[in-house]
């Protein structure tokens, strides 16, 4: 007979308990009053409303996705499906400087005090699934001072440092760089460095997509630790790894891999890295070009690219970012997101180019050259095989320096909506491949990646982990029902086999079906009195 005198609200009877810190799983019922955890243990002659039988199913907290980029279409899809359906209870958004503040650019190109505050205030307002905790972009604050050039003014710099503040003040966990992307590829070291000063005064973190991923990787990553030398700051280097061959030897990755190792062991600096579960991965095919092409405006980079000879000073100088396109490997190169041109967004790029009877690098210079404005060109989305599956799981799957991630958005099941495949399966391809299928990590190791390291690095209190206290994110499976029903030709399909999803103690899956609830919150990093 249990001790336990209580009437919760929810029971999950006969779980196998995986507690999200590592611990080997263990079999418990769990106690939900309100939206926390209220007792872990022996349940037997306790009722409650709702009681769930968690029998041959794992019980774990729920998952804490490290990059994602929902900010840009929370909006559109606050039910965010995509994500309930594979665990995905906390997202971190406006990762790689990008930050939606679901607003108009003002016609003037002022943005008002307060417009950064609004967002987290809009998305309370209108209620979401999951939660989200954000960060703030640093390529939306140049945008806002109208910042395109290496140098700053002091009044340009005010204006970052001013909605900077207001953000953290409102609750933002933090500022990400997006170094490879513009406008933040124009930036010197010592902007970052300013900006993340300020974040460190409220305890923040600093999450950067490096300045480079090829060539100086590791001068990349040493730009990224002295940002952090220099202000303590917790943080996270965003998807860490080196392209298949993309002109630098696979043991860079290796390399950068133990330069955070050590930078946490003998410097002991908290920092962290994340990656997707997937061979293949998204990308900004404005990276691939020069800045020098644009530098004059978009309109004098079309003019550049529709003359021969322009052109082929383009070709010349497209090594950078996914560098084994340069290097003549288009076949590695699946799709291109073309928001403008969206029937391109589902044929296969290797069709495209058999139908145009051109060379690769010319089909993809076309589409570029189609993009109506500069802002245009920036979302143009690549699709591409990336990675190597073994140095993956060498690194990414049962390394712990590695959290993991989605990097994508929340999306519906409709075709309109555009979602990417890994928007739909990179979580659920984590726990389905590897801990299921391959068995190089353990589940419990699994669950750590996605629960305690996650919610301890961006300092979210009381995630991440099963514990009475702590709130009532928590995921019911049988891992032998996960399945991916996403394709490339068809990826807007949601991932399978969640029984149930609890968000801040309210079933938003039950039973595998969405019940309608948004019980999500915005997680704000506020400082202590």
């Amino acid at each position: 007979m249990a001790f336990y005198r209580k009437k919760p609200d929810i029971i999950i009877r006969n779980g196998t308990i995986v507690d999200g810190t590592g611990k080997l799983p263990y079999y418990a019922d769990i106690a939900i009053i309100g939206d926390k955890i209220d007792y872990i243990g022996n349940l037997k002659g306790v009722s409650a409303p709702l009681e769930i039988d968690a029998h041959h199913k794992y019980v774990t907290p729920g998952f804490i996705d490290s990059h994602s980029h929902s900010d840009t279409n929370l909006f559109k899809y606050p039910e965010c499906q995509n994500a309930i359906r594979q665990g995905i209870t906390t997202q971190i958004v406006a990762n790689c400087g990008l930050m939606n503040l679901n607003r108009p650019v003002p016609a003037d190109g002022k943005y008002p005090k307060g417009c950064v505050a609004s967002v987290l205030e809009q998305v309370d307002k209108m209620g979401t699934t999951i939660n989200t905790a954000w960060l703030c972009g640093h390529n939306q604050l140049r945008k806002m001072a109208n910042l395109y050039t290496t140098d700053y003014t002091q009044e340009q710099f005010q204006i970052m440092e001013d909605f900077l503040r207001e953000a953290m003040e409102a609750g933002f966990i933090g500022l990400s760089t997006g170094l490879e992307f513009v406008p933040g590829i124009l930036c010197r070291p010592e902007e970052v460095e300013r900006l993340a000063q300020i974040v460190a005064e409220y305890d923040g973190n600093y999450s950067t997509h490096m300045r480079d991923e090829g060539y100086y990787v590791l001068e990349s990553v040493n730009e990224f630790l002295n940002v952090i030398r220099k202000t303590g700051l917790r943080g996270t280097v965003s998807h860490l790894n080196i392209k298949d061959d993309n002109g630098v030897p696979d043991e860079y990755l290796f390399k950068g891999m133990q330069m955070l190792k050590d930078a946490r062991e003998i410097e002991h600096l908290n920092v962290y890295c994340d990656m997707l579960p997937n061979c293949f991965a998204p990308g900004a095919a404005l990276a691939m070009l020069p800045p020098w092409l644009y530098a004059e405006g978009w309109d004098k980079a079309k003019e550049i690219l529709a003359d021969p000879a322009g052109r082929e000073k383009v070709k010349n100088d497209l090594d950078r970012y996914w560098r084994f396109l340069a290097h003549g490997q288009w076949d590695r190169l699946l799709y291109i997101n073309c928001p403008y041109n969206p029937e391109l967004s589902s044929i296969p790029f290797a069709d495209m180019v058999k139908q145009s009877g051109k060379e690769p690098v010319d089909v993809f210079l076309d589409i570029m050259m189609g993009a109506p404005t500069l802002a245009d060109a920036n979302v143009v989305g690549l699709r591409a095989i990336v990675f190597k599956e073994q140095i993956l799981i060498d690194s990414v799957v049962t390394d712990p320096i590695y959290m993991w991630q989605t990097d994508s958005g929340v999306f519906d099941d409709s075709p309109e909506s555009a979602g990417p495949i890994y928007a739909y399966m990179s979580m659920t391809q984590f726990f389905a491949r590897y801990v299921r299928d391959l068995g190089v990590i353990s589940i419990q190791d699994a669950v750590k990646k996605v629960g305690m390291i996650p919610a301890q690095h961006f300092a979210l209190e009381g995630r991440g982990v099963l514990e009475a206290g702590k709130y009532a994110d928590i995921n019911i499976f049988n891992i032998h029902d996960l399945k991916i029903n996403a394709t490339f030709p068809e990826p807007q399909k949601y991932s399978e086999g969640m029984d149930y999803v609890i968000i801040n103690g309210v079933p938003v899956i039950a039973k595998g079906e969405y019940t309608g609830e948004r019980s999500g919150r915005v997680l704000r990093h506020l400082a202590k009195e």
